[in-house]
């Protein structure tokens, strides 16, 4: 008897949402931990040896940590629809979303939201990336500057898209959307903005899409 997925997330979680856009694509039931965006997480911890990053996936006694090991995991599992074709490509192509593009991006929302971002997140992040002070007054200074590398990030997206295609590489979803949409989430679930300048980018509410 297979065992059903339990995933562990937060539903602002950018990581999470793709996961969860990859549970829509490939219509997988799955059931839903909530834990919280900050320590301490005192149910998690003890499940993962110490991990305390999200999200974490738990299939049996099987406990799956980082959004890379999750998505290649579901994929063996679920190969039906493939959702990656090309896979060191594709893992490339999730690295840059996950860190020059997130990094262009985290900047433009909490330089924005910052004074409302309790205290206690502040720390929380400060502990984990001690060498990035969670300074909301200096990213909104350097907006501008994060502001014209997203825009880079995101004119390539665009440039995929500018042909009229439904997804980036055609007509049905593939990982690449997955990726590529993160920060354009992130962004617009953050700050209510639609993301600039990409007018084209992702029109569409992929399945399992919270936004």
């Amino acid at each position: 008897m297979a065992h059903e997925i339990i995933f562990h997330h937060y539903w602002t979680s950018p990581f999470s949402e793709k996961v969860r856009l990859v549970f829509g694509i490939k219509d997988i039931k799955w059931r839903s931990v909530e834990i919280p965006n900050m320590m301490p997480k005192p149910d998690l911890m003890p499940l993962t040896g110490g991990y305390r990053k999200t999200p974490v996936m738990q299939i049996g006694a099987d406990i799956y940590c980082d959004t890379q090991i999750i998505i290649r995991e579901l994929e063996r599992r679920y190969p039906t629809p493939a959702l990656i074709s090309e896979p060191g490509l594709s893992y490339a192509l999730g690295l840059w979303s996950d860190r020059p593009f997130f990094q262009a991006t985290v900047p433009l929302i909490f330089g924005e939201v910052g004074p409302m971002i309790p205290e206690a997140f502040k720390k929380d992040r400060e502990q984990m990336f001690p060498e990035r002070p969670f300074d909301h007054v200096a990213m909104k200074a350097a907006i501008p500057i994060f502001k014209d590398q997203y825009r880079g990030h995101a004119g390539l997206i665009e440039a995929q898209l500018k042909d009229g295609r439904k997804f980036l590489c055609g007509d049905e979803p593939a990982i690449e959307d997955v990726h590529g949409v993160l920060n354009v989430w992130f962004l617009r679930a953050s700050t209510h903005r639609q993301p600039m300048p990409c007018s084209r980018s992702f029109r569409w509410s992929p399945p399992g899409s919270s936004a």
